[in-house]
């Protein structure tokens, strides 16, 4: 409703309420205990983002390329990563050896895990101060501050690692959602 950004997609979320009126959540967090929302595999959403849906490249371009058959030219329905078949799926449009377009996966995917984990890390230390102030005593009476933060990092964070391209689909999109994150 609200677009296909990761911020326009959690405000859809944002906006929903339970059946009893209190805020939408998926889950409480297993150790904190905040109200947070689980990403359901935004492959659609992130590739809306990347040059290859600005570009008219559809998924089947990619993932089910076509192939000769004597003289029919067939969608392969074997879906599969473009990787496993560079020369259907990547080279009918970009004119360069295979190894550079397998380069050029490999250096954005690397990246991107690169980010993931950074994230995972910030969030990992963001839950353990979290736990920290709690046994502390700190900030009983009103989390939802922090807690809103935590849902947040944790819907960033999900929204790419989640997601199964490593960064591919967008990745400056990736990387600018795995800054705010680990921010």
């Amino acid at each position: 409703d609200n677009g296909l950004k990761v911020e326009q997609i959690e405000q859809f979320w944002e906006d929903k309420t339970l059946p009893d009126g209190s805020e939408f959540y998926d889950y409480k967090h297993g150790e904190t205990g905040a109200p947070v929302l689980k990403a359901q595999h935004p492959e659609f959403e992130l590739w809306s983002h990347g040059i290859h849906a600005r570009s008219g490249v559809s998924c089947t371009d990619c993932l089910m390329p076509c192939e000769r058959e004597g003289a029919m030219k067939l969608s392969n329905h074997n879906v599969r990563s473009p990787m496993e078949n560079i020369n259907n799926a990547c080279q009918t449009c970009h004119n360069v050896p295979e190894q550079e377009l397998r380069d050029r996966v490999e250096t954005t995917q690397n990246r991107t895990v690169a980010l993931t984990e950074r994230a995972g890390f910030a969030m990992t230390e963001m839950l353990d101060a979290i736990l920290e102030a709690k046994a502390a005593g700190v900030g009983e009476d009103d989390p939802k501050a922090v807690y809103e933060l935590q849902r947040k990092a944790m819907w960033r964070l999900d929204c790419i690692s989640s997601e199964n391209s490593k960064g591919f689909h967008t990745d400056q999109e990736a990387a600018r959602i795995l800054g705010e994150s680990i921010d």
